[in-house]
């Protein structure tokens, strides 16, 4: 039989067969696979725009956190991606090109000889195209950010201060009482010199670090610095500053309300890239900073989308990253006026992109059908470089399309994404999942929906549709939109989410008897939210939710964070009392899963322990499932499988 033939009899028959059956050399995605995937980030495109290293996190047993691997890939991808070896279970990340792209630096926490009385995390270095890694610090604390001076011969670094040796002692006599919010030790600037192996303290004790760029001229370094070391210190109260190398003395303060947005000089030294807070804290715009006359200019204020991440290409123009509706965008920036043109509308998980000087970028980038791998962009073309999930071309996957919808409110766009099954025939509706992701001030986007907390793809091979909506408060439609969750959490990002279970329920997509709603974080305080003010929904999964907002306002670990949206937790009282799910829960009358981790400093453990009794004294059903050392995000791989298999034995015991 001739090779034609034969191909058109395999043809033929397939077409003959059913749909599941032609597909049948495809396995459905489990919650161990799904849990399983490697986590691609941080792509650092070389100063030349010929390389970029990134890390590969592969998922580890028995509870230990993914194991951190640098890879790097030729931008054209005329060569494959290769790692950089390294022994054991170390973990390398942070990969940062010297400024001549001859050297790659990192943090890791290889082993060092004599090492005794030294951080676990340091700086290395190993050559460009090498594998011979070098330490260049040998710090008694642990390391954090880092940067090499201009000149190659200086390295700038974050060093967490050790335990002194009476502190030490202490620590091991289990005497160790701590005075909360006067913390005793701080990550401070420190210089070592590469030719002598000298190092030098910049910053004292008592101001805590948290970002640093050195200037081209290798005379100042911009600092991101606050007075406590909290992660609420981190995201808002933090100040940018300038600091001579030489003397150690700080200028005067550029941006009081910094974001986190990394920092970074113009080419030529006269302008400081960061962030700025907005007044509440929900949003943040990135700011380019004359420092000799003072001025500065806001970037992406006429841009309709979230502007996440600004690099500078040249002295006259920056690069941008974010989301406008659904979809990531690449961008040009004039530093002149800060007006944005759109390049590109890839599908982008997150903020995470680096650009060269001729304007060739690197970022993370997704399919509808694969996790997020190391993509570049140049001359209008986009280009997946990087292919670290290759088991999920064998999976049967589902159809994900994206949506826009009118709010009934104010007619204000909202969008989102469905997925639906596999060989879903489009005629007979669906039992629904609405997931809410967390935020608010976040946003679903287009392309690879699944992970342990993102049930999209998981769910859709197991014959369900998946909506994920982007209600008010999200972001991707600018700031004003972002803000509209201040002081209502609750009822109009709700009906931004009715409307389109309506949109899904009048194609005939969601079956109206069979529909549940879920999410993480703030996800999880919508579901229950939602099912105390409506009775669309027959369960809901409310995963480590915010359930009763003063509460919680009092005891987490960013006590600025809830008062943004509602002001003073005690004077305001009323109004979060108001918002809260837990002081509702009399009004939910359908069945209710909680997940939470036991560790959790952001939603404490006690959220989902009070709305679980406040439950139970109702009379509702619900179950409860903590999970021991589990903070905000999971990273054990058996939790991440089992958190999984609850919400699909759940949904498919209260919908089928």
């Amino acid at each position: 039989m001739s090779r034609g033939l034969l191909l058109s009899v395999v043809l033929l028959a397939m077409a003959m067969q059913s749909p599941v059956a032609a597909r049948a050399g495809l396995s459905t995605p489990t919650p161990q696979d799904i849990a399983a995937l490697q986590g691609v980030d941080d792509p650092q495109i070389s100063p030349d725009g010929q390389r970029i290293a990134y890390t590969v996190g592969t998922p580890q047993p028995d509870g230990r956190p993914p194991r951190q691997r640098l890879w790097r890939v030729a931008f054209d991808g005329d060569t494959a991606p290769r790692v950089l070896p390294a022994p054991g279970d170390a973990s390398d990340r942070q990969p940062r090109w010297s400024r001549d792209g001859r050297q790659l630096l990192f943090l890791s926490d290889r082993p060092l000889p004599r090492s005794d009385g030294l951080g676990a995390v340091q700086v290395w270095r190993v050559d460009a195209d090498g594998d011979a890694a070098t330490a260049l610090t040998r710090a008694p604390g642990d390391v954090g950010a880092f940067e090499l001076a201009p000149d190659g011969r200086r390295v700038a670094y974050l060093e967490t201060d050790p335990p002194t040796p009476d502190e030490a002692a202490r620590i091991a006599a289990k005497d160790d009482a701590v005075v909360v919010d006067k913390p005793t030790r701080f990550a401070r600037v420190w210089i070592r010199d590469l030719d002598t192996g000298v190092a030098r303290a910049l910053t004292p004790a008592g101001v805590q670090v948290h970002d640093l760029a050195w200037s081209p001229d290798g005379r100042t370094l911009a600092l991101r610095r606050s007075s406590g070391t909290t992660l609420n210190d981190y995201w808002y109260d933090s100040a940018v500053v300038l600091l001579d190398v030489a003397s150690g003395r700080p200028g005067d303060v550029l941006e009081a309300h910094a974001s986190a947005h990394p920092l970074q000089w113009s080419p030529d030294g006269t302008r400081l890239l960061y962030g700025r807070l907005g007044e509440h804290g929900m949003v943040a715009t990135p700011f380019v900073h004359d420092v000799a006359s003072g001025t500065r200019v806001a970037l992406g204020g006429d841009w309709p989308g979230t502007l996440w991440l600004a690099r500078w290409q040249d002295d006259a123009t920056l690069l941008g990253q974010g989301q406008r509706g659904i979809r990531g965008a690449l961008l040009r920036l004039d530093a002149a006026t800060g007006a944005a043109t759109e390049l590109a509308r890839p599908q982008i998980p997150y903020r995470a992109f680096t650009a060269a000087a001729d304007g060739r970028i690197a970022f993370l980038g997704l399919r509808d059908d694969s996790p997020a791998n190391v993509w570049t962009f140049a001359a209008g073309r986009l280009a997946q470089r990087s292919d670290h999930h290759p088991q999920v071309g064998g999976w049967r996957l589902g159809q994900v399309r994206e949506l826009e919808w009118a709010s009934s409110r104010d007619g204000r766009t909202i969008d989102g994404l469905l997925v639906t099954p596999p060989d879903w025939d489009g005629a007979t509706p669906l039992p629904t999942l609405v997931q809410i992701h967390g935020g608010p001030a976040w946003a679903w986007w287009s392309g690879w929906q699944g992970s342990w907390h993102d049930w999209a793809q998981l769910l859709a091979t197991r014959g369900y549709a998946v909506l994920l909506p982007n209600p008010r408060g999200s972001e991707g439609h600018g700031s004003a939109f972002a803000e509209l969750a201040r002081g209502d959490w609750g009822d109009g990002p709700l009906q931004d989410v009715l409307d389109g279970v309506d949109l899904l329920e009048g194609e005939g997509i969601a079956d109206p008897r069979r529909l549940a709603i879920g999410g993480w974080s703030y996800g999880g305080y919508l579901s229950a939210w939602a099912v105390a003010r409506s009775d669309r929904f027959r369960t809901a999964i409310v995963g480590a939710g915010v359930l009763d907002l003063a509460t919680a306002a009092l005891t987490n670990d960013v006590p600025d964070y809830l008062p943004g949206y509602f002001g003073d937790p005690l004077r305001a009282r009323a109004a979060y009392d108001a918002q809260s799910p837990l002081h509702h829960a009399a009004d939910v009358r359908v069945p209710v899963l909680i997940l939470h981790g036991e560790a959790d400093a952001r939603v404490p453990l006690s959220q989902a322990q009070m709305f679980h009794r406040a439950l139970r004294f109702n009379g509702t059903p619900a179950e409860l499932v903590t999970y021991p050392r589990g903070p905000h995000w999971f990273h054990e791989q058996a939790h991440e499988v089992d958190l999984q298999r609850r919400v699909l034995d759940w949904l498919d015991r209260e919908l089928r």
